[in-house]
């Protein structure tokens, strides 16, 4: 009896284990976990294919998300509504959420926007049904209480009047006078055109803007509206793109407040950049403080597409300050596109989006480091002699603020003065992108495609993001809130891409790492000489490379005085063999090391091997002058990928959907608590050495498969399961278990001793 008293009490131990688990999810993470579950809100319309596509905060803090539910047969409009905690709003249409149609064939929201009365206007695309290349754009506005409100059109609707034009909707504001300004594309056989117009607050076209309340921007080339910005005297910036040599090229367009081409923006009213290699295309637009205006879209390199991003003045010209001459790339490795842009109160931007791997989409959010003029170049770790760094430090608390609000239109500000007087057209690739990386987060938050579209900043310094997220049936609504804390700690690690340190000869900037492996990443640096002399009195560049550690500030080691049998963790050494190869499985902990790159000013390239799996390191570009001074370049940072060892040596490879399965159960269930993280640690000591073994070993490898079946199908459970149904099982569990024991221990008949 007092044996099975004791297994009993191990099987609740393990429940009440598992329980606590699911209560502290992974409450150290990215997201918030006082906002819905652990920081996300899956909301599930219906049976089919659901996602948000647009995102609004009311002043009270409530949530509005807008997009399109599928019924099996049709996409209707799509809205909820949630509490600031992530509840769903039930004074919203009773449920928090509600769907409707405004015509007989397919309709999404697009866009949508809160008047100062509380009402709701949304912007969206409709077909009939029959031809759905055929298509309308239609607005309707909604009451605080989600009823349609039918003083504004016909019974709260508007369907734009396009003659015979095919037209979507991709953004929509309220102008300072209480107009509602929509902006999309209309066309036909000819091509697409960018098409704007304006609305009065009844809902009837404004007859005195363009042509019946209507503007094409109508060249002989194809032109796009995806995001507007209305200006604080009416007149309204469009941002899309253009295609007068048949490939698309990132665009600006200006009109004036009765909807006229305002000829003094660029070129006939269009800035753009043009000879870009492959396509760009803009997204959405983000209005800073100071007026100038961030662009984000995506850019096809050839081989996939890159997140871009650009910012302008208000006079049109591209800002020469930012990035390289105006715009930044963002190549993540594989296919990534930019949907939505905000601005927090310190002027870091943020992007959100998705990454395609091979696993699939994953939701991302990038942070592009506040802008710094030459005299605030310590914040990148400047000092002056650049003999050592200090991390960026940065106000976490943001003000309010949607992707696009309206600005004021000072065309000789003094941000402007001493820009260059370009106008943008006719700006070469060479000068106008940078091969760079912001620093990111990317949130599994399925096992399935996610994807990010819209971004707001919240005044707590919170940010959410708006998207869908699939759960391998179908898509649904998601909205995720991202900790402040974890958007404090982004900014201490975001890479500046036009970064780098000047000392009294040099300027030094890091590279942005790339192809980052288990225990491998590329980084490098590029050194200018930026001190005229003669040759005998500037010293020179004998050494280069990149230094990287565990800790913050890696520096240089002089050969002499670095030992590399210092640079592990000697606790593993009986244990484990050394790195050798990239699909190696072992656990060393390398704390410190650095690459020797030859000599001279240049770019160069940093192979960093054999380092630690699962590991942030910090990474910065040195050199080594010939009077023996050593200088850095900013300070720059990464983790290497998960290990996971004994499953991926089963399953081949890290990113086999089991062992994303089991990855996922461990970061949101055990890393938030002691004993989990107590277990994972006694796992990374023994099982780097039993997966070396697995690894070379077809049999094995099913052996072990059969083995993790059941953690496999536990974890999914214990991921995709509402809370209530994980406690429920694992009661059920705990109570087959003890009965089992019981039975077990009841049916083994005692030996007779004679």
């Amino acid at each position: 009896m007092c044996e099975i008293k004791t297994e009993f009490r191990i099987v609740m131990l393990l429940v009440v284990t598992v329980f606590l688990s699911i209560v502290s999810a992974h409450a150290g993470g990215n997201l918030d976990p006082a906002f819905g579950d652990q920081g996300r809100v899956v909301t599930d319309f219906g049976i089919d294919d659901d996602e948000a596509l647009a995102l609004a905060v009311q002043p009270d803090g409530k949530i509005l998300l807008a997009g399109f539910s599928t019924n099996s047969v049709l996409k209707d409009v799509a809205v909820a509504r949630y509490q600031p905690d992530g509840k769903l709003d039930t004074s919203f249409h009773s449920t928090g959420y509600t769907t409707f149609n405004p015509g007989d064939g397919n309709a999404m929201a697009q866009a949508i926007v809160v008047q100062e009365d509380g009402k709701i206007v949304i912007a969206g695309t409709a077909d009939n049904g029959a031809n759905e290349a055929s298509s309308a754009v239609f607005l309707v506005r909604l009451t605080d209480s989600g009823s349609l409100d039918t003083s504004f059109g016909t019974s709260g609707r508007l369907v734009l009047p396009l003659d015979g034009k095919s037209g979507n909707a991709h953004d929509l504001q309220i102008a300072p006078d209480g107009d509602i300004v929509v902006a999309g594309t209309a066309g036909g056989s000819t091509g697409l055109q960018a098409m704007i117009a304006r609305v009065d607050p009844s809902g009837k076209l404004d007859t005195a803007f363009g042509t019946d309340g209507f503007v094409l921007i109508d060249r002989e080339y194809e032109t796009a509206a995806h995001s507007l910005v209305v200006q604080s005297d009416t007149s309204i910036l469009l941002a899309g793109y253009s295609k007068p040599e048949g490939v698309a090229g990132p665009s600006l367009f200006r009109l004036k407040a009765d909807g006229a081409i305002d000829e003094s923006f660029g070129t006939d009213g269009e800035v753009r950049i043009t000879d870009m290699e492959g396509e760009a295309i803009i997204y959405d637009m983000a209005a800073q403080d100071d007026g100038r205006l961030v662009v984000v879209g995506t850019y096809d390199n050839g081989e996939y597409r890159e997140v871009i991003m650009g910012r302008f003045l208000t006079s049109g010209q591209i800002d020469t300050s930012f990035g390289t001459a105006g715009m930044v790339r963002s190549d993540l490795g594989y296919d990534s596109v930019g949907y939505g842009v905000a601005v927090q109160k310190d002027g870091a931007i943020l992007v959100t989006g998705y990454t395609e791997t091979v696993k699939g989409k994953d939701f991302i959010l990038l942070r592009y480091g506040a802008e710094n003029t030459a005299d605030e170049a310590s914040t990148t770790g400047a000092t002056g002699t650049a003999t050592e760094t200090a991390g960026t430090t940065t106000d976490s608390d943001a003000a309010a603020s949607p992707s696009n609000t309206a600005v004021g239109n000072q065309a000789a500000t003094a941000v402007e003065e001493g820009a260059s007087s370009e106008t943008g057209d006719g700006i070469s690739p060479e000068t106008a992108v940078d091969e760079a990386i912001a620093t990111y987060i990317a949130d599994t938050v399925s096992l399935y495609d996610d994807a990010g579209r819209a971004l707001a900043v919240l005044p707590d310094g919170k940010v959410l993001a708006a998207g869908y997220s699939s759960n391998g049936d179908d898509n649904d609504f998601v909205l995720l809130q991202y900790s402040a804390v974890a958007m404090s700690a982004l900014a201490e690690s975001t890479a500046l891409t036009a970064g780098g340190v000047s000392s009294t000869y040099y300027h030094i900037a890091t590279t942005p790492i790339t192809n980052i492996g288990r225990n491998s990443a590329i980084s490098g640096g590029e050194i200018v000489q930026i001190a005229g002399g003669s040759a005998s009195t500037i010293p020179t560049v004998t050494e280069r490379g990149v230094c990287y550690g565990t800790a913050r500030h890696p520096v240089y080691r002089p050969a002499e005085t670095t030992d590399t049998t210092d640079t592990t963790d000697d606790s593993t050494d009986s244990i484990l063999p050394p790195v050798t190869k990239e699909n190696s499985f072992n656990y060393k902990t390398v704390l410190y090391g650095q690459t020797s790159d030859g000599s001279g000013v240049g770019t160069f390239g940093s192979n960093i091997v054999e380092i630690t799996p699962n590991t942030r390191y910090y990474v910065r570009a040195y050199a080594v002058l010939s009077d023996e001074t050593v200088i850095y370049g900013n300070e720059l940072s990464f983790e290497t990928s998960d290990a996971c060892f004994i499953a991926t040596a089963a399953y081949g490879s890290v990113l086999d959907a089991h062992v994303v399965v089991l990855r996922n159960f461990r970061d949101r269930y055990l890393r938030g608590n002691g004993l989990g993280q107590a277990l994972i640690d006694r796992y990374y000591q023994f099982s780097p050495m039993i997966a070396e073994v697995i690894e070379g070993n077809d049999v094995l490898k099913q052996v072990v498969r059969v083995c993790l079946w059941p953690w496999v199908a536990f974890s999914y459970l214990m991921l995709e399961f509402a809370i209530w149904v994980k406690i429920t099982l694992m009661l059920l569990a705990a109570l087959i278990g003890g009965v089992a024991v019981y039975s077990l221990k009841s049916n083994v008949k005692p030996r007779n001793i004679t």
